[in-house]
């Protein structure tokens, strides 16, 4: 039995017909839609040693988006390992698709996005508040929503506040990938260690030991020694926020004369800053998307210089997936974030 009739099986579906319409194949996995007996469904193989753990990672993400109502991904499925190799699949809603058109509204949900888990951390304090009573209204209590921006608004149902659960560090609860690496989601209470050690550290380690660089190794000593002074301003500040964790413009998208879509993520929850530098680093996205998220979460003190310190990461990244080609633009800005002074 093949992966394709594994998946029909699953399914319980008569029908499992490959449509003509055509995925151009990414770096790393492969994609086709097929009719079945209700509808059409998306397929995304893969067939490396790490198939089912990536897929894995990126099924968790996309149920983990989807949890919040926020921000509008395809609705995933199962995955499921090919009987005859290390590869596997996801299974995903198929979704008819164009480029992005409402700028305006991506922007704004993906505040909303990383909004979410602040303040339902602080609506499930004000229910259990309540306990024993309905509480008269779903607004914050007053000394909860003077702490935060008067522009962060976001109305979450109350059965989502019972039922989703809050988080208070940093990580994830599975492996995802961002690209063909593994990321290392260990949890920590500290966003600047995780994001030295979990991001930072992990791909300096590949590049020595799949390049042998050891200039690399001189400057990341240099920096790591003063990670911490580019978030002298906002140290108190930072709160877990759920990321879709590799946001560039290949992925994201729009149902057609509908609303945008963001998918294949490799989310973890982190700093909500990180996941504009991706952005920013290969462009593609409208100014009216950066205007529309920072109505709702303003830039604060620093951000140009953590946007530097957070494109590094994306940098090593695709050094460590394409070679030495990004090799004099990750060092030239080790550089410049190691002569920044504060």
């Amino acid at each position: 039995m093949d992966l394709f009739t594994e998946i029909q099986d699953r399914l319980e579906s008569k029908k499992f017909l490959k449509t003509s319409q055509t995925f151009s194949n990414g770096y790393i996995c492969s994609g086709a839609s097929f009719e079945i007996d209700d509808g059409i469904i998306f397929v995304k193989t893969n067939f490396d040693n790490i198939a089912v753990d990536m897929l894995n990672g990126e099924f968790c993400s996309l149920k983990k988006i989807a949890e919040t109502q926020t921000i509008r991904v395809p609705e995933p499925y199962f995955v499921i390992a090919d009987p005859n190799s290390n590869g596997g699949a996801l299974v995903v809603e198929f979704l008819n698709m164009q480029p992005v058109t409402n700028w305006k509204k991506l922007g704004s949900d993906l505040a909303d996005l990383h909004m979410f888990n602040s303040i339902l951390g602080r609506k499930k304090l004000r229910l259990e508040s309540w306990i024993g009573k309905p509480p008269p209204s779903t607004e914050l209590p007053e000394n909860i929503e003077s702490t935060m921006n008067k522009n962060i608004k976001l109305n979450i149902p109350d059965d989502i506040i019972q039922n989703v659960d809050h988080v208070e560090e940093f990580g994830f609860h599975s492996v995802t990938c961002c690209g063909k690496i593994p990321q290392n989601n260990d949890w920590h209470d500290n966003w600047i260690e995780f994001y030295a050690r979990n991001r930072l550290n992990q791909q300096i380690d590949l590049i020595i030991e799949n390049y042998g660089n050891r200039k690399i190794v001189e400057y990341w000593s240099e920096l790591q020694l003063k990670i911490d002074k580019f978030f002298i301003d906002i140290m108190d500040n930072i709160e877990p926020a759920l990321l879709h964790g590799d946001l560039w413009s290949g992925n994201i998208t729009q149902i057609m004369n509908s609303e945008p879509v963001i998918f294949d993520p490799a989310s973890f929850y982190g700093h909500s800053e990180y996941e504009l530098s991706i952005s920013k680093l290969f462009g593609g996205f409208s100014p009216v998307f950066y205007n529309e998220y920072f109505k709702k979460i303003p830039q604060q003190k620093g951000f140009k210089k953590r946007s530097e310190l957070y494109t590094l990461f994306h940098l090593l990244n695709h050094w460590n997936h394409f070679g030495g080609s990004y090799e004099n633009q990750s060092i030239d800005l080790m550089k410049k974030l190691t002569n920044y002074v504060f």
